[in-house]
């Protein structure tokens, strides 16, 4: 393994391949684990904006009459 799985996931299934394939498919491990961070980053770049958003346009509840 050339140290460029970040994530332990990702080594552990590189690892628990056999180590006569493991050259084969290490370019599709890479691959998989660099979609999954740019996802994991875009989903959280996401839910903070619609944070942001939320936060703006927030305005409080006008006291509704028992009547």
């Amino acid at each position: 393994m050339r140290n460029t799985l970040q994530t332990p996931f990702w080594r552990a299934a590189y690892q628990s391949l056999p180590a006569t394939v493991r050259h084969r498919h290490l370019v599709d491990i890479e691959r998989a684990e660099r979609l999954g961070l740019v996802l994991d980053a875009a989903i959280e770049t996401l839910s903070r904006a619609k944070r942001a958003l939320t936060s703006l346009f927030n305005t409080p509840a006008k006291p509704r009459s028992a009547h």
